[in-house]
């Protein structure tokens, strides 16, 4: 990914938190044939106890994207932030052009089938467990276990053992502090899905 050094973001525990935050990422691999082919996904981000990130997930056993992970080759997960259009209009100077503001993170790895059901079926639960509401009504496969053992059979889960992060956090950077003022005020107004979150990351990433 090209990345302007203004836009680069390495702080590791910044970049998690936009993973696990957004975690519905694109699994991109390619081919023998040199295509590339892309699955959308939601993941587990953890670490391990050494402190390594892994990335964890299922897709459907007719998907073929899985039966090239015995190739060695790298995959890449792209996790997509906060982002919104930029108006000239929201900043304190001119003149100036339109442009997009942004947060994404680029993982490596090479993806590997996990074959034990027993560390299958923990993903299903922690996955459900990520996105249900942490309450007494929350569901859990353990609720439905015979029909859950079923659906197991038509599913591949896997894990990423990440090699590599690249993040590109486009957050006005490159613009003066009133500038970037007024971009952030103009988000915070909007009322627009995910504008507040990208204002608010704006102010944390401040030069």
């Amino acid at each position: 990914m090209y990345i302007p050094r203004h836009f680069e973001e390495r702080d590791a525990q910044r970049l998690l938190s936009l993973m696990s935050r957004h975690s519905f990422a694109v699994l991109v691999t390619v081919g023998e044939d040199g295509a590339p082919f892309a699955t959308h996904l939601p993941f587990l981000v953890e670490r391990d106890a050494a402190g390594d990130v892994r990335l964890r997930a299922h897709m459907a056993l007719p998907n073929p994207q899985w039966r090239a992970f015995p190739a060695e080759r790298d995959a890449m997960v792209i996790f997509q932030g906060p982002h919104a259009y930029v108006s000239p209009r929201w900043y304190a100077t001119s003149p100036q052009v339109p442009t997009w503001n942004y947060a994404t993170v680029h993982a490596y790895g090479r993806p590997q089938v996990i074959t034990s059901r027993d560390e299958t079926l923990h993903i299903l639960r922690a996955s459900a467990a990520s996105y249900e509401p942490d309450s007494e009504v929350a569901w859990r496969p353990e609720q439905a276990d015979a029909y859950v053992e079923r659906l197991m059979g038509g599913i591949v889960a896997f894990e990423l053992r990440v090699t590599r992060l690249e993040g590109k956090f486009k957050l006005s950077q490159n613009k003066s502090l009133a500038d970037r003022e007024g971009v952030i005020a103009a988000l915070e107004r909007s009322g627009q899905p995910g504008d507040a979150e990208l204002a608010a990351l704006m102010r944390a990433c401040a030069p």
